[in-house]
């Protein structure tokens, strides 16, 4: 998208509630301070590790429950145990207090990004400013907490295997090495709650959906599973269990994955407002209004994809996209920055539950949304 001429279209409101920055130089220098955690080595195994650990522990947990489960609802819980730990646990578990505390407020923030602005006691937007101010005293507390940590130790000779961690080391490193600002504590902040908002719900809605088209296509479920067995049948006898190398060898899952991000990403829309005149195909839009791009709309494009309603994940086999034709975690220079953590994160779902576990669905029907959070019974299969 074009920076210079256009601008985030989202409503003031919600630019409040999750911390966007309105200005593009700010904007740019934040991306550039927080590129190296999205190329960080030892940030990638760390989070591999830590869904690895948090996958098997709550599907045995969930196999052993006698009475059905909201499946959607306990995977978010999934994955935004994963969020925690990366964000400020690393290797160690995360306080369970503070865990139901912060995923409380952040499920409040994210109810009221997506209603009406009415700052009235009781109502859902009301609801979110003051978990946004929550969330914001719990992050500064980490911060100092960890800041006071650093200044004991050497911070350089500190691993840095969680979000936090790192944010204050770049921070450090542009003021020593570069005579920088490095980000402010509010920076920070509101750099984490934005993660908050958009680092565990959206994996957790990809991994459900794809689940639920799987199981509705045996086909495809019989030859993404036939493929992690293969997977297993090659591995080292020295290597425990999956291994992040295992995980560039599963080819058909990556297209299970595309599929479901094709298809399942309806609720995307790119907001922008125009800072000039703005011609689009022969259209001119004004300066000062607002338009939004539906992705729903080009990944259902039948000039595009071939029977575009249908789930086909062999339809990635020779299927040669062109630029602006998938776009599931948007484009250009906003482009999501956690898409490769995300697809790493579906990925070890569907491993373990395609070897390992099935689902009975209470309420068989497939919406949008899954109905019921999609409440079935986990069973375990018997090797």
């Amino acid at each position: 998208m074009d920076e210079e001429n256009l601008d985030r279209g989202m409503p003031n409101y919600m630019k409040k509630l999750v911390g966007l920055t309105t200005s593009i130089e700010e904007d740019k220098h934040i991306r550039r301070l927080t590129a190296p955690i999205k190329s960080h080595g030892l940030l990638s195994n760390a989070y591999f590790d830590c869904t690895n650990e948090v996958v098997k522990t709550s599907f045995e947990k969930w196999a052993a429950m006698e009475e059905p489960i909201k499946f959607l609802s306990e995977m978010k819980k999934l994955t935004f145990e994963v969020f925690m730990r990366m964000l400020i646990g690393g290797d160690n578990q995360v306080d369970q207090e503070l865990f139901d505390v912060v995923f409380k407020e952040t499920t409040c923030l994210i109810s009221g990004v997506y209603n009406l602005p009415i700052n009235f006691p009781g109502f859902p937007y009301y609801k979110a400013i003051k978990a946004r101010r929550a969330l914001a005293n719990i992050f500064r507390k980490i911060l100092d907490e960890r800041r006071k940590a650093m200044i004991a130790k050497d911070y350089k000779a500190m691993p840095k295997s969680n979000i936090i961690d790192m944010l204050l080391d770049t921070h450090q490193d542009d003021i020593d090495d570069n005579e920088g600002k490095g980000l402010s504590d509010e920076k920070i902040i509101r750099m984490l709650i934005l993660f908050a908002f958009a680092g565990y719900e959206p994996v957790a809605l990809m991994a459900t959906k794809a689940i639920m088209f799987l199981e509705k296509h045996p086909e495809f479920m019989q030859k993404a599973k036939d493929e992690q067995e293969d997977i297993v049948k090659r591995r080292p006898s020295s290597n425990v269990g999956l291994s992040f190398d295992e995980i560039k060898q599963m080819k058909y899952l990556s297209k299970v994955i595309n599929e479901t991000l094709r298809i399942a990403s309806n609720q995307t829309v790119f907001l922008k407002d125009t800072n000039t005149p703005y011609n689009i195909n022969g259209y001119t839009i004004p300066k000062g209004w607002k338009f939004f791009a539906v992705l729903w709309n080009i990944h259902m494009d039948p000039d595009i994809y071939v029977q575009p309603e249908e789930f086909n994940p062999s339809r990635w086999d020779d299927l040669e996209t062109k630029p602006g034709s998938f776009l599931p975690f948007g484009m250009g220079p906003r482009v999501c920055p956690g898409s490769n953590l995300a697809r790493l994160e579906i990925s070890v779902i569907l491993h373990y539950f395609l070897l390992y576990y099935r689902l009975e669905q209470v309420n068989p029907e497939i919406y949008t949304y899954p109905r019921e959070n999609c409440l079935v019974r986990f069973k375990k299969l018997s090797v």
